[in-house]
């Protein structure tokens, strides 16, 4: 791969991800504000979403895997 592409992949990936964080965290927030409650998530929501994001990452590992 070339570097130009490397570099390109990295920092498009970066801001993807630094996107979809700061949406979730926001709707998180604006759901914990409609319902009155302090705490924006639960253990429980906050397992949730780590597990996903797990799997998410596994899946992602895996078709890049694939195409070698």
């Amino acid at each position: 791969m070339k570097p130009s592409i490397r570099t390109l992949t990295i920092v498009i990936g970066t801001l993807a991800g630094a996107f979809i964080g700061y949406r979730t965290a926001m709707t998180f927030i604006e759901q914990s504000e409609s319902e009155n409650r302090s705490a924006p998530i639960t253990v429980q929501q906050g397992l949730q979403v780590g597990l996903t994001a797990l799997g998410a990452l596994k899946q992602l590992s895996g078709i890049s895997q694939g195409k070698k």
